[in-house]
């Protein structure tokens, strides 16, 4: 069960984590006594709610942390056909939240650094640690993990909003371009801006205007796809991404909606009595041009053409 990329905060606050029933472990260890070790100190640890998932191999090991299906896992350093090492290096780390604990028998700074640099959260050693050692390694693992995925988070959303910001969003537009050239098919670029923020900032005051924002980007979220990408790129402008376009009725369709979504949501949530509106410029792949800098520049001016027209409406370039 892979996380919404768009919620990196799925994963819970550490001590809710921690006190989770049930509490779901990944133990990765082709030794079956060091096994039995581990159970028996998981299961003094956390008793019934414990839920113990042993895998063998590298590749299970893989496909385990993949699905995302664990509060921690256990990963021995050497497994019978490969490391730690092998096995973090093909775990997707920008979908997968599970803490990883490297378990080995050698105690070794070079060994401690390669493992937290390819991915491991914390490192024990094997047979070596009691009860009080697991559970402390464990609860530094997870708060790590919350603190990483709180970074990534800031790094790659609004915080105004949580809709995506201009990082995320060159991010997305690159895996569109590349999916809809080796498909060959369509991608719709809008670049979308509210027209009277200002208005509102000057009567209203600018916590007025931040909610305004707030309840506009949900209104366009509400009005998408999942598996399309909205971003707030500046103060009242957004673009989204819209996969797998087949025609520009569609489009225009989906358009009047969204201009419908943000005058009906803001005027029924924010109580605004100024009608907001907005202005949206579309650009089409590969219709209007291959180049992402150009779809966005093409999409911008549709939409500032729509602007002096009055606003509320949209454009195809």
């Amino acid at each position: 069960m892979l996380i919404d990329p768009s919620d990196l905060l799925a994963f819970q606050d550490p001590e809710e984590v921690c006190s989770k029933s049930p509490f779901r472990v990944l133990v990765v260890e082709d030794d079956l006594v060091h096994f039995t070790y581990c159970e028996h100190v998981l299961r003094n640890i956390y008793g019934d709610k414990l839920i113990l998932q042993r895998v063998t191999d590298c590749l299970g090991a893989i496909e385990a942390l993949n699905a995302n299906e664990y509060e921690i896992c256990l990963l021995d350093y050497l497994v019978k056909d490969g490391s730690a090492k092998d096995v973090l290096g093909r775990v997707d780390f920008t979908q997968v939240i599970t803490p990883v604990i490297v378990v080995s028998a050698f105690d070794d700074r070079e060994f401690v650094l390669e493992a937290l640099r390819h991915g491991a959260d914390d490192y024990v050693i094997k047979g070596r640690f009691s009860e009080g050692d697991l559970h402390q390694a464990i609860q530094y693992a997870i708060y790590r993990k919350y603190k990483e995925l709180k970074l990534r988070r800031r790094a790659l959303y609004d915080p105004l909003t949580g809709l995506a910001n201009r990082s995320l969003l060159y991010d997305r537009l690159d895996e569109a371009h590349r999916y809809a050239s080796r498909h060959k098919e369509k991608f719709a670029v809008l670049v979308v801006d509210l027209d009277k923020l200002k208005l509102v900032n000057d009567s209203m005051g600018h916590e007025a205007g931040d909610r305004l924002i707030q309840i506009s980007a949900n209104a366009l979220v509400s009005s998408l796809r999942a598996s399309d990408t909205i971003a707030r790129v500046g103060g009242d402008e957004f673009v989204a991404i819209l996969k797998n376009v087949r025609d520009k009725q569609g489009l225009a369709r989906l358009c009047a909606n969204l201009l419908k979504a943000v005058e009906t949501r803001t005027s029924a949530e924010g109580g605004f009595t100024a009608q907001i509106s907005c202005s949206i410029g579309v650009a089409v792949y590969p219709d209007d041009t291959v180049s992402l800098a150009e779809m966005l520049r093409l999409a911008d001016t549709a939409m500032y053409a729509v602007k002096a027209n009055g606003g509320g409406s949209f454009k195809f370039v």
